[in-house]
């Protein structure tokens, strides 16, 4: 069995274990039973965009985040409890320093008025301008990508310009163009995806900001390879970007321990689902 089964397989006991029944290979009959709360409106918002494709319902396939294996899902679970209270345990897990302005999900930083930038999936504004992009992973990471899915569309190397070094980010736009020709590869980990976030978020933040990869962690050979794509990521251009990894464990076991009170409900509600092993 793959891993990614085995995640699918644990989430299914959960929803049967919570009253729920999973439908079409690991869904649920609405987005609420998939959540621990209902979202707020301001969430709600982001995730009703136009551009925004999680809520969207197809003929073929539920909306995505019907799925217990859904990232967006976890983060939602993970960083709404946040949204409308002190989100300082929450800073203090993430080893994030200062305070949190705002929590915003699915936020975009567009490079270019032309075509649709992509979405991080969890932004925290702090209270010096500083701006936090998490980037969310569930079970995507455990497959192996194809080389084409590696690569970016060419607007992101027009004649004209270095993009990400016009922004501040010359080890970032090395490392993009190598990823682009083929000279170096990423085959778990989402490099391509966390330029394109770094790109649109030095565009449009003036005050700084960090880049966060946020995972759920899972033993096995890919899980090792996985690292150590995120330590040579790191060490190509971790300073330059502020850029900090986690696992979804390590944040969790972090809130657990945190010296400030967190609701125990809340707590409660992540380990029996996403933590009880």
């Amino acid at each position: 069995m793959s891993i990614r089964s085995r995640i699918v397989a644990q989430q299914k006991a959960w929803a049967l274990g919570a009253g729920l029944r999973p439908i079409a290979s690991g869904y649920l009959d609405s987005v609420d039973a998939n959540l621990r709360l209902p979202m707020s409106p301001r969430t709600l918002a982001a995730f009703l965009a136009e551009e925004a494709a999680e809520l969207k319902e197809y003929p073929r396939y539920p909306a995505k985040l019907r799925a217990l294996f859904s990232s967006a899902a976890l983060a939602v679970n993970v960083f709404e409890h946040w949204v409308e209270r002190n989100p300082t345990p929450l800073l203090a897990a993430l080893g994030i320093e200062g305070s949190a302005q705002r929590i915003d999900f699915e936020a975009r930083f567009p490079i270019s008025p032309e075509g649709t930038p992509p979405s991080v999936d969890v932004a925290i504004a702090l209270a010096g301008g500083r701006t936090i992009g998490i980037e969310s992973k569930f079970t995507e990471w455990h497959l192996p990508r194809r080389p084409a899915k590696i690569r970016f569309k060419d607007k992101y190397f027009p004649p004209e310009a270095k993009l990400w070094s016009s922004r501040g980010l010359p080890g970032c736009q090395s490392l993009a163009e190598e990823l682009q020709d083929g000279r170096t590869r990423y085959r778990y980990f989402y490099a391509t995806q966390l330029l394109k976030h770094a790109l649109g978020m030095a565009t449009q933040c003036d005050g700084g900001i960090g880049l966060y990869y946020l995972y759920y962690d899972w033993s096995g050979p890919a899980a090792r390879e996985h690292r150590k794509e995120i330590e040579r990521f790191a060490g190509r251009v971790g300073a330059e970007l502020g850029f900090q990894s986690l696992s979804y464990q390590e944040l969790f076991q972090r809130l657990r321990q945190s010296i400030v009170s967190v609701d125990a409900d809340y707590l409660a509600y992540l380990q029996a689902r996403y933590f009880n092993d």
